[in-house]
């Protein structure tokens, strides 16, 4: 089975690139827009295929002779700006002969959540189960990496400012996510079905507790609000509400996602927000 993985340099795609290359995933390749990214060793080790999610005919050239596409969405916004990727994705999988395609979507998609993204994983998911393609669809919670660089800040001011209330957020590491994916990869019976991989939930205080723990630094929860928020963090312009906007999905309890589907797939647990940030983080 030929599998081709879509965003292979991007933040996720690295960790799934190099989990498969270390598995020695059998006919394993990766498409990416910007073949420059490429690191030299990857080049050794797998086919690159140079495809752009708003140019149909180039993915078209890069699924030839691909059985299984693991899609990674972009990260552009507003929502509504991401839709032909995903539409592109499906007629070139068609054009293609592409057999099972493999979504990687995120976890705020319910039918009330005000996450500004909500609109497209909702799309994508109804698009693949009209497509008449076979697919696997993959949900993840929320990335715990940021969170290390950004703890350097929260020193300095003494607080978390997170607008997610009382509300509890599940979160993982990309790590545990690509290896859940990458365990789906290594066997053909996990593929057809719909998955979330996560880790554990936290309110913001109890982060607020593993955080001064770690970094050895008093940080208490003190939110602000989401317009001051998406003001703080406007950064391209928009993100910052749209940012806001996943706090406030927070608040209402609608991360609090958990599954033991990656202990199910990989047989391991996730790790937790404290082991993460101490194996990371360094002042």
């Amino acid at each position: 089975m030929n599998i081709l993985l879509t965003g292979a340099t991007g933040n996720l795609g690295t960790h799934i690139t190099e989990q498969a290359i270390e598995a020695k995933l059998a006919n394993f390749k990766i498409g990416v827009r910007n073949m420059d990214k490429v690191p030299l060793q990857w080049q050794k080790e797998v086919s690159v295929r140079q495809l752009d999610y708003f140019n149909v005919d180039s993915m078209v050239t890069a699924f030839k002779e691909i059985d299984l596409v693991v899609f990674i969405p972009s990260i552009i916004h507003p929502s509504f700006k991401r839709l032909p990727e995903v539409e592109n994705l499906v007629t070139a999988a068609k054009i293609a002969g592409v057999s099972h395609i493999l979504f990687i979507g995120y976890y705020a998609d319910q039918h009330n959540n005000p996450f500004h993204m909500s609109p497209y994983f909702g799309y994508a998911e109804r698009l693949l189960a009209s497509s008449g393609i076979p697919y696997t669809y993959v949900r993840m919670a929320m990335y715990m990496d940021p969170l290390v660089p950004y703890l350097t800040e929260l020193k300095k001011i003494g607080k978390l400012i997170y607008p997610a209330g009382n509300g509890k957020i599940n979160y993982i590491a990309r790590n545990d996510i690509a290896k859940g994916v990458v365990a789906i990869l290594k066997n053909k019976t996990y593929l057809g079905s719909r998955y979330l991989l996560s880790g554990y939930s936290y309110t913001m205080e109890e982060l607020a507790k593993i955080l001064t723990h770690v970094s050895g630094t008093k940080i208490s929860y003190d939110p602000v609000s989401l317009e001051t928020f998406g003001e703080m963090y406007d950064e391209p312009k928009g993100f910052g509400p749209l940012l806001a906007s996943m706090y406030q999905a927070g608040a209402m309890g609608l991360l609090d996602q958990q599954s033991n589907d990656l202990e199910h797939l990989t047989g391991d647990k996730p790790e937790t927000f404290e082991s993460y940030l101490e194996r990371n983080y360094r002042e």
